[in-house]
């Protein structure tokens, strides 16, 4: 079994022990507040439990270890739809876009990642709220060149981290970045790391 299929499996027992325990934090139900809690709640999105939120981001997407020597850097966009099972703890749903050129060679490579995911955000007294990501699913990988085309689905897996903010509307502002990492098949191991800035809105 190769390096990157046991950090597959780790990536998996890690993100269900983070759903699991989002879960059980919703079950134990609301707990004691300071007085204040709930308006700065609402000031500066500290409490995801309950809440839908949609999310649209777009960035630069880097290519790192042997995919780097093959294609040029290219660019991300993608959306997700997200749900509060804990007062931190966000699910989600997602599915993105990247594009890469080829070095050399009239061709590009095109990732698209089906995923779930499992953000959590770290509370904090200030605006700026940090958070961290791990996600897995269907990576489908095409590659072109000179017109003709070959693809397939692979696993995958994603860990991140990053920041976020609320605007001055109901939207909340967010920028980080995700490392992904693509079991091949016939394509070999694929990583590359993604830089993105986005908006969440509530649904």
């Amino acid at each position: 079994m190769n390096r990157g299929l046991w950090t597959s499996i780790i990536c998996l027992a890690i993100l269900l022990s983070t759903t699991l325990s989002a879960f059980a934090e919703s079950a134990d139900g609301p707990q004691r507040r300071p007085r204040d809690y709930p308006s700065r709640e609402r000031s500066y999105g500290t409490g995801f439990e309950g809440r839908t939120m949609l999310r649209v981001h777009a960035g630069f997407s880097v290519p790192t270890g042997d995919f780097s020597t093959a294609v040029n850097t290219g660019l991300g966009l993608g959306a997700s739809i997200g749900y509060g099972v804990g007062r931190s703890t966000v699910l989600s749903w997602g599915v993105a876009y990247h594009r890469f050129g080829e070095q050399g060679v009239d061709g590009h490579v095109g990732v698209v990642p089906i995923t779930m995911a499992v953000d959590y955000g770290f509370s904090t007294s200030a605006r700026v709220r940090p958070w961290i990501s791990g996600g897995l699913g269907l990576y489908h990988l095409g590659e072109t060149v000179a017109g003709i085309s070959d693809s397939e689905n692979d696993f995958g897996f994603n860990l991140g981290a990053g920041i976020a903010m609320p605007t001055s509307g109901r939207s909340t502002f967010g920028a980080g970045f995700k490392f992904h990492h693509i079991v091949g098949n016939t394509f070999p191991d694929t990583d590359f790391l993604a830089l993105q800035a986005g908006l969440s809105f509530p649904l």
